[in-house]
């Protein structure tokens, strides 16, 4: 297993450039993140959708870091916010012994920064807002960069309670157009 990443599964989407919390309870996730921070090559987020005929893991994940942590006072949940670097693609998945899944990941080329122009300028404008009203999200993008396109749809994409099959399809592009014109048809429907 000398390729092979940890996996952490969430309902929640993390990456490139992202950070979030993510709340790790007590039981199965909290031995897979102590055997993640462990490992040499680092460790993955997965999103997992759940309806009436059960949970689907998705095949695309994030390389993450740990940058903080903390227990809850409530019910001794582990409350990280991990950093995200890169996406991978799942090519094989195993479970070991101890109930951790293991992935061996197949790197997917990052979106191309790209500069925003001044008709895309609303999509930056609408997510300040959206900092502006959650200061734990400002808090957590000290650094922003709002005039890059392929960051903006990212943060979107993270944030927007989008079906994980729709955000998969969505990462799968060379760019971030297709998501681009994908949150302008969402954004326009509101108006």
């Amino acid at each position: 297993m000398s390729d092979m990443i940890p996996l952490i599964f969430q309902q929640r989407h993390i990456l490139p450039g992202g950070r979030i919390p993510v709340r790790i309870p007590p039981g199965s996730q909290m031995e897979t993140f102590k055997v993640a921070l462990a490992s040499e090559n680092g460790f993955g987020i997965c999103m997992f959708d759940e309806d009436e005929h059960g949970q689907h893991f998705c095949y695309i994940g994030t390389r993450v870091t740990v940058e903080d942590f903390d227990i809850s006072s409530q019910d001794g949940a582990l409350i990280a916010t991990l950093y995200g670097h890169s996406n991978f693609r799942i090519k094989s998945l195993n479970q070991a012994d101890n109930g951790v899944f293991y992935a061996e990941p197949e790197d997917i080329p990052q979106w191309p920064d790209m500069t925003l122009r001044d008709d895309q300028q609303p999509l930056a404008e609408k997510l300040q807002v959206m900092f502006n009203n959650h200061p734990e999200l400002d808090k957590l993008h000290q650094t922003k960069y709002l005039n890059n396109l392929s960051w903006l749809c990212q943060r979107w994409l993270e944030l927007l309670p989008l079906p994980a099959f729709q955000k998969q399809a969505l990462l799968t592009a060379p760019n971030c157009l297709n998501t681009y014109d994908y949150l302008q048809s969402i954004m326009q429907q509101n108006h």
